[in-house]
């Protein structure tokens, strides 16, 4: 005979539909399947639970955390402050502070329970290092995610010392198709030692249901953590077993959550909703608990009953849950000071800024108490200072080193990052027309574009194939590239205020065929304005548009004539106005083609009718050289400047101040004194339009 919670869960998982938020009974479903020795250790744990008194505990069970952010750089990838937003909501939720408290209905203020947890984010790692309780994991198993994300490596903490929460974009359904919506999924405590799933412990939920701001959904009000909380703490749905079940058998096993007749009775908080009448005494729906389906802006409280649970759950399963919260466990993760010498570990409010914009650090040194501390900043305008949050600006564009020292009795550490800080112009140096392509191999050395780099997942340079010259990016995508999987390529900051009102456009070629009808690669646009690196999307075309032969399908294409490639121009008249500017190409798999990209042009001409470098006909050589750099170039009309950067972007030296002469330009360039050896920029500005040719100066 099927035992009681094996029927309860075989009767709510088949009352689930593709609209389902949470999985967790899914999952528990198939445990039982699996382990018949799950149910026996269910039943035992709810035949003996013991209810806790209301008196306070000595301390609050206090859980170290770790998010591991699954990501390809998308909006994904969620910021600490949003991590940290949700924590607070936790502590809230789990503390009867949460603000909208006061809305909880007159029927239940009297079960409702201050829980006694508290949530930290980790301050050590698993190697004894610092962190911040994020680790971010590049990885395109972030798109329709399940458990595959626990096996990434690095993707995975002890769960006797955290409680592991992974992060990703979204997560399939029960039926494992990507219809509908799944918020999140946690792993019962009593189903990890029977089921011996050690390695899935933890909560997977989507990051647009993270905290309230950023990409978190602000109906979601974060609750929808709350919500995986309480399953791993022990808690059941309200509507496990509908209406059948009454007083202390209902399907959650609380006597003080009145049953609910299914999933969704209760999406939008019906104030007099009673979706069962079978209760004694009869009491309406209890939506403000957060382990019901309710809308998050309702959900307020959980019940002295499942405190109980919880407060047994802590108690039962000590090694996996009540080790979290003792104390060797707190120093191990960071959450309690040891006898030792701290680690000195810092962060900042951005690593990257404009030239005068403030940077705020902080000492989040690990391990123990810091007493003293001693900050080094390179090009700032404060050089050394000992307070805890030190605020300071660049005044000169570069990259910067930054070192903190973090002291107590016991001895201190000492740690520097090179290249900490990059300063950027507040005002973009380069002017419209900005052009980039790809004919020579280091095309990127100097030139201030950038690929986003994590291992092998990035743009290639084929050098077999292009649309104006033999050299090109390619996202290399095969009918094996995980979708989703995302590539992506950075601008230089651009000025577009010199073509204001003359329709400002950004172009580029695109060499692409689809696989086959279903093939769904994308391209997305995203500007960033600034010096933040916050990036917005502004265009998206799927693979029917980026296809130069829509109906046509074709394996590993590869463009080998112009009619092979696709123009994709866009309008950037809403941002004429901006002097400081940067975009972002990205290709997103879809399991199908490579995609090729060749001649992105930022100006007033699409890519393929104007070339402007042509028209001008640079001459640079030699090239490498140790002394004399002879410049020529064509003004056919207009003003005209010569200049030297370093590859940080930095002017080494103006060759020819701002001058109306027309007509062949030559300059014999003598090697400053103070250039040394290593790659440069020289920069021709010509009517606004600048050209950008990478020199070598040798011994």
């Amino acid at each position: 005979m099927i035992n009681k919670i094996l029927l309860s869960f075989l009767l709510s998982v088949a009352s689930l539909n593709l609209s389902a938020q949470c999985l967790t009974d899914h999952y528990q479903k198939e445990i039982l399947k699996q382990h018949p020795n799950v149910a026996l250790e269910m039943n035992q744990f709810f035949d003996n639970l013991s209810q806790f008194s209301s008196q306070k505990r000595a301390t609050k069970y206090i859980i170290p955390v770790v998010f591991h952010v699954i990501h390809t750089n998308g909006p994904e990838n969620i910021s600490l402050e949003q991590i940290e937003d949700q924590i607070r909501i936790l502590n809230e939720d789990f503390s009867l502070t949460n603000p909208n408290k006061s809305s909880i209905r007159s029927q239940f203020t009297n079960v409702a329970a201050d829980c006694e947890f508290e949530f930290r984010l980790a301050k050590i790692d698993p190697d004894g290092k610092c962190t911040n309780g994020v680790n971010r994991v590049f990885s395109p198993l972030h798109v329709e995610a399940r458990d595959n994300v626990k096996s990434i490596t690095g993707a995975r903490w002890n769960n006797r010392n955290y409680l592991n929460i992974w992060v990703v974009s979204s997560i399939k359904n029960q039926d494992q198709t990507s219809q509908g919506i799944t918020l999140g999924y946690a792993y019962l405590p009593y189903s990890i030692i029977p089921g011996n799933i050690h390695h899935l412990d933890g909560i997977v939920c989507r990051s647009d249901y993270i905290g309230t701001i950023g990409t978190g959904s602000s109906t979601g009000a974060g609750r929808t953590l709350t919500h995986e909380v309480g399953h791993y703490l022990g808690l059941l749905h309200p509507f496990e077993d509908g209406c059948s079940g009454t007083g202390s058998n209902n399907g959650d096993r609380c006597a003080d959550t009145p049953p609910v007749d299914g999933t969704f009775t209760n999406a939008n908080c019906p104030s007099n909703g009673n979706s069962c009448s079978t209760d004694v005494p009869d009491i309406i729906d209890q939506w403000e608990n957060y382990m019901d389906y309710s809308r998050g802006t309702c959900q307020s409280m959980f019940t002295n009953n499942q405190k109980s649970i919880m407060h047994n759950v802590m108690e039962t399963y000590t090694s996996i849950r009540k080790n979290l919260t003792t104390n060797a466990n707190h120093i191990l993760t960071g959450l309690a000071f040891g006898q030792s010498a701290p680690i000195a570990y810092f962060k900042s409010s951005t690593r990257v800024v404009c030239v005068g914009d403030p940077v705020t650090f902080s000492d989040i040194s690990c391990k123990a108490e810091v007493t003293s501390r001693q900050w080094t900043f390179e090009g700032a305008n404060i050089i050394s200072t000992n307070i805890e949050n030190p605020i300071v600006t660049y005044n000169n564009p570069g990259f910067y080193k930054v070192t903190l020292m973090a002291s107590n009795t016991n001895g201190n550490s000492t740690t520097t990052e090179d290249k900490y800080i990059r300063v950027l112009p507040k005002t973009a140096i380069d002017k419209p027309t900005v052009r980039q392509e790809f004919a020579t191999e280091n095309w990127d050395i100097g030139s201030g574009w950038s690929v986003l780099d994590e291992g092998t997942i990035k743009f290639k340079r084929d050098e077999s194939t292009g649309f104006s010259g033999i050299g090109c990016l390619v996202a290399p995508i095969t009918s094996s590239t995980p979708i989703g999987q995302r590539f992506q390529l950075t601008s230089i900051p651009v000025d577009l205020r010199p073509i204001k009102n003359q329709n400002p456009k950004i172009s580029m070629m695109l060499g692409y065929r689809r696989r086959a009808s279903n093939s769904s690669e994308g391209i997305r646009l995203y500007y960033s304005i600034g010096c933040n690196n916050n990036w917005t999307q502004f265009l998206y075309r799927n693979a029917l548009f980026m296809s130069s032969e829509p109906n046509t399908y074709i394996n590993d294409f590869k463009p080998s004539q112009n009619s092979h490639w696709k123009l994709l121009s866009t309008s950037l008249a809403q941002f004429e106005n901006d002097s400081n500017i940067s975009f972002m190409v990205e290709i997103e798999s879809g399991s199908g083609n490579p995609v090729y990209i060749d001649d992105i042009n930022i100006g007033i001409y699409n890519t393929n009718i104007s070339d402007i470098e042509n028209n001008i006909q640079v001459n640079i050589y030699p090239n490498p050289t140790e002394n004399i750099l002879n410049i020529s170039y064509l003004n056919k009309i207009g003003t005209s400047e010569v200049w030297i950067e370093n590859i940080e972007g930095k002017k080494i030296d103006q060759i020819l101040e701002l001058t109306p002469k027309n007509g062949e330009i030559n300059i014999k360039y003598h090697r400053n004194p103070t250039i040394t050896s290593g790659i440069y920029i020289v920069k021709i500005r010509v009517n606004e339009q600048i050209i950008n040719k990478k020199v070598i100066f040798a011994n």
